[in-house]
């Protein structure tokens, strides 16, 4: 029995193997392809910390540390990055804290639970320090003279060696268990530790250079809160703001024994909401920034008897204190209507410096100035010469260089667009048609011109294409004509030179990409170069919070195809301040606004669910319904009312409600001239058992080909192609009734028909957990987990089969659906993690499916769907064989040539969006997250154009050949002929 076993997966591994060899699952490139029809674009996220770069590379590179845990350098010269470290995912990778001192270069990650030592130059680990990190999650890191560093935790303070990373002593924090470590600072000789018990007190622990504790000290201070802001300022100050009384209390730590309180009214500011902090690094001065608003701070100056206003600043954004030589000057930034001012004054007089006044070009679409890092240096003729960074409200990271003319303004040498690391929702728009062939449509799309008319337009149309080959000829004879733009607008733009028009090419391969992002920004991106078209920045929009996670909608409403009417966008999101809906409509060609202001449209509810309407109205627009907490139907845009008049019977929804766990199903009714939604069906998951984490349909516009599968004994197997199945993940737990018992993970799975609430199929994994992917399409489902009891990935796959008759082959009625579907599914197991996946998307559907994994080791793994097939036999049959089934293997294949993205990895990847070109064989492909990437695949081969190696010499000489020796035999036969009937 063991031999025939062997011989039989023998004879198993032989067969996939030769099967495979069939299949297209390698995606080769050839090395002078790279770059031709893909781009990657890496970012670092919203930057949280900058510094300039002070070891060999002095001014020549910008340190930044930001909340999406990367450590990266960047060149000041064009802003690409010199080196870049992506950290652990999850807490374990949190950057809490970098410090940056000449050539030393710290982080403290996870809560103090690792500290790292970096290479400014090469981004190179020098040393790693693992600790046992702080369950509150409050750490922080400081330098104490060249031989110590000192990074406090919860309970303990460590020393460190910062050459070698060695541990010289560590303190034990009192009453840690009741008293949470916030702050750590250095004075003099001696290590203040400063804790926070809320409504209680204020802890301070004194620590000298050799680790042992001089002091324990507390502080009353019943006023402390959540809400509570407190800073450690240069001169052994904290500094706490109240919001409950709008109050400065401070304390000095060397002999301060009672909080003094300062009142912003008697400071001459005034409170509001938005009122923060910010310290001033490298002053010996207690000086601290107090923002009370986006355009208006206030330096506050520290002393023993208080706080003191320093220097009030309004309409001020951004401000710093840089020094010089012992010269100390605050830069300050003033937004204006299209630029930015730039003012410096000296710390001595008060008085402000002429001749570094600077204005910058700034557009609207950043938002407001947040911080300015300044690097101050001597010119050769000893001149004051600066250039500085600008984060702005939009993420974004711009480079200036101060103008050498006097009143000329700044220079921007370019610009970091950090929100595309947030991107939320994406569409591929497809470009429009060029002018000629806007002039056809125009000419047979009137029906009401008469004959002239008609003859008139196409001979316009005739010249003008003649005039445009002239055209072309002549600039192919002439050579390239270079197009000269000004640097600072093709800067602020992100245009280039060689950027055609926005025209609809060939094959239709070349797309507009828009993309939505977390921060508020909106933009459309070219596919060819992957450069920035236009851009929307909307501070007050906010994403939704379902399911934890973020989502911003993006509807198509019309799309290109309808010439003359412009193709418009809408995208749906909730105000930050009220939670109301927020809506902005646009041209996703030129970013135009459409039907909403410039600024956004703010409704007055909330929203609940979006759909869209199911048919166009007159002008081929798609309406939005948007369902309120009152169950109560809005349209948008409002002249698509009167579809929802006519339609309202086939309208539907659902909502899944994670905090209940109740899935509800409303129809669309009338009532008093409005429309409510009625719910008509509920599934309860029961809340108590299981938590709602995924709900994921099918896509709306997505092409079937094939109703059925072709079998070996030539019978038809329909597919089960239901529109409205929706596809319900829940997790939870359930306790094992066995000797051993306990209590472990579960993973539960639901098709569901979200019109009628009918439950198509239900399946459950035991001991399995997430986080879990979804793909739905057609009629299959694939989805991964994690079986913690043979701790691997798999992946397993669902397809529904109507059987062997098919109900209805014309439209799909989930009121007259068919029988219970056959379902057949099946697991297996993924080798690598991956971070999602998707599937590829072609015109027609007709090409075969490919499945496109995100790696967690940085790759895009790209699949034939028939790997993933449920009817895979484990003992191939002739019939098997005939239909082509690749025999079952429990591991699916992970070809080093299937890496669509080849060496450029990509790292904590968010989605995948897949879209069709014209061509039936290609997949446009976006991979978006901490990077973007896009690329083509062709997962049948590119079957419908010709290589581009192909012959077109030889096969058009082979056709003239032809040609000839045609009219040659013709000639000599109709000779023969003659001659014979002479005879």
């Amino acid at each position: 029995m063991k031999k025939f076993g062997r011989s039989m997966m023998t004879g198993n591994i032989l067969l996939l193997l030769g099967v495979l060899q069939t299949l297209p699952i390698s995606q080769a490139l050839y090395e002078d392809q790279i770059g031709k029809f893909d781009w990657h674009q890496q970012y670092v996220g919203k930057i949280t910390d900058m510094f300039w770069d002070q070891s060999f590379n002095a001014g020549k590179r910008v340190l930044v540390s930001s909340e999406r845990h990367v450590l990266a350098s960047v060149h000041s010269h064009n802003g690409s990055l010199a080196w870049r470290k992506v950290l652990e995912d999850g807490p374990r990778g949190r950057i809490d804290k970098t410090l940056h001192s000449g050539n030393l270069l710290v982080t403290l990650t996870g809560g103090g639970r690792f500290v790292r030592k970096w290479n400014a130059g090469s981004g190179l680990a020098d040393w790693e320090v693992s600790l046992p990190g702080s369950k509150s999650g409050r750490a922080d890191l400081i330098q104490c003279g060249r031989d110590l560093l000192a990074v406090m935790i919860q309970d303990a303070v460590y020393g460190l060696d910062p050459r070698s990373g060695r541990q010289k002593w560590s303190v034990a924090l009192p009453q840690s268990n009741q008293v949470v470590y916030t702050h750590l600072f250095t004075s003099g000789t001696n290590l203040f530790v400063i804790g926070q018990s809320l409504g209680q007190q204020v802890t301070r622990v004194t620590v000298d250079m050799e680790g042992v504790v001089r002091s324990t000290e507390s502080v009353k201070a019943p006023w402390l809160s959540e809400s509570t802001q407190c800073e450690v300022t240069n001169g052994g100050v904290l500094i706490c703001y109240r919001s409950e009384d709008q109050s400065v209390q401070t304390l000095t730590f060397n002999d301060g024994q009672v909080f003094k309180s300062t009142s912003l009214q008697i400071l001459g500011l005034e409170p509001s909401e938005e009122i923060s902090m910010e310290t001033v690094r490298k002053m010996e001065e207690p000086l601290i920034f107090l923002r009370t608003a986006k355009n208006h701070m206030a330096l506050l100056e520290l002393t023993k008897d208080g706080v003191k206003l320093k220097k009030d600043l309004p309409s001020i954004c951004a401000a710093q204190v840089v020094s010089l030589d012992d010269k100390s000057m605050l830069f300050t930034l003033e937004r204006i209507p299209g630029e930015l001012k730039m003012k410096v004054y000296d710390m001595e007089t008060g008085s402000e410096m002429a001749d570094l006044y600077q204005t910058i070009t700034y557009l609207p679409q950043h938002g407001y100035p947040q911080r300015i890092e300044v690097l101050m240096f001597k010119k050769r003729d000893l001149r004051l010469g600066c250039r500085f960074a600008i984060l702005s409200e939009d993420y974004s990271m711009q480079m200036v260089l101060k103008a050498e003319r006097d009143g000329s303004p700044g220079k921007i040498a370019w610009r970091r667009e950090e929100a595309l690391a947030y991107v939320l929702s994406v569409e591929m728009i497809d470009l429009p048609v060029s002018e000629n062939q806007a002039k056809y449509e125009d000419e047979f799309g009137s029906h009401k011109d008469d004959i002239a008319t008609m003859f008139m337009k196409r001979f316009k149309t005739q010249i003008s294409q003649l005039k445009t080959y002239i055209q072309q000829q002549l600039q192919k004879l002439q050579g390239h004509r270079h197009h000269h733009h000004d640097t600072e607008a093709m800067a602020e733009s992100g245009s280039d030179d060689d950027d055609e028009d926005l025209t609809r090419d060939e094959f239709n391969l070349n797309k507009l990409i828009v993309l939505v992002t977390g921060a508020g920004k909106v933009f459309g991106v070219r596919s060819t170069n992957g450069h920035i078209e236009w851009e929307h920045f909307f501070p007050e929009l906010a994403p939704f919070d379902g399911n934890n996670q973020q989502k911003l909608l993006l509807f198509v409403q019309r799309t290109t195809a309808h010439f003359p009417n412009p193709p418009q966008c809408t995208v749906v999101g909730k105000h930050k301040g009220t939670g109301n809906g927020f809506l902005f409509s646009f041209n996703p060609i030129s970013g135009e606004p459409v039907d909403t202001p410039p600024t956004g449209q703010v409704l007055n509810y909330r929203i609940t669910q979006t759909s869209m309407l199911g048919e166009l109205d007159d002008h081929f627009l798609r309406g939005i319904l948007l369902m309120d907490p009152d169950n109560q139907i809005h349209v948008f845009p409002g002249k698509c009312l009167s579809v929802l008049k006519k339609t309202f019977g086939s309208q539907y929804m659902f909502v899944a409600d994670r905090e209940t766990g109740f899935i509800k199903g409303y129809r669309t009714v009338p009532n008093q001239g409005k429309f409510l939604m009625e719910n008509v069906w509920t599934v309860n998951l029961q809340k108590k058992q299981q938590t709602i984490t995924q709900v994921v349909g099918k896509r709306p516009l997505e092409q079937v080909h094939s109703q059925g599968r072709v079998l070996g004994d030539r019978s038809v197997l329909y597919r089960y192609l239901n529109p409205n199945l929706v596809v319900v993940v829940t997790e939870g737990e359930f306790i094992e009734q066995s000797q051993r018992g306990g209590v472990f993970n579960t993973i539960n799975l639901y098709l569901l028909d979200s019109v009628t609430g009918h439950m198509v199929f239900h399946c459950s994994h035991k001991r399995a957990k997430g986080p879990i992917t979804v793909v739905h399409s057609e009629n299959w489902v694939v989805y991964n987990y994690f079986n913690q009891k043979s701790r691997r990935l798999e992946m397993a796959v669902l397809e529904l089969y109507e059987g062997k008759e098919q109900s209805n082959s014309t439209a799909f009625s989930s009121f007259s659906s068919p029988r219970q579907p056959l379902v057949l599914r099946q697991s297996y197991i993924m080798p690598l993690f991956i971070y999602t996946m998707a599937t590829t998307v072609t015109e027609k559907g007709i090409t075969s499916k490919q499945i496109i994994f995100a790696l967690k080791l940085g790759g895009l793994l790209a699949l034939p769907k028939a790997l993933l097939d449920p009817r895979r036999p484990l003992v191939p049959t002739q019939e098997t064989m005939e239909e082509g089934t690749i025999p079952y293997i429990p591991e699916l294949p992970v070809n080093a040539e299937a890496i669509i993205n080849y060496n450029q990895s990509l790292y904590n990847v968010q989605g995948i969006h897949t879209s069709p070109a014209g061509l039936e064989s290609t997949s446009l492909v976006l991979s978006y997250g901490l990077d973007l990437y896009f690329t083509r695949v062709q997962p049948s081969k590119m079957f419908d154009v010709l290589k581009e190696d192909f012959d077109y010499f030889f096969i058009s000489a082979v056709l003239l050949g032809m040609f000839v020796v045609t009219i040659a035999t013709q000639k000599l036969s109709a000779r023969r002929a003659l001659s014979r009937a002479w005879k």
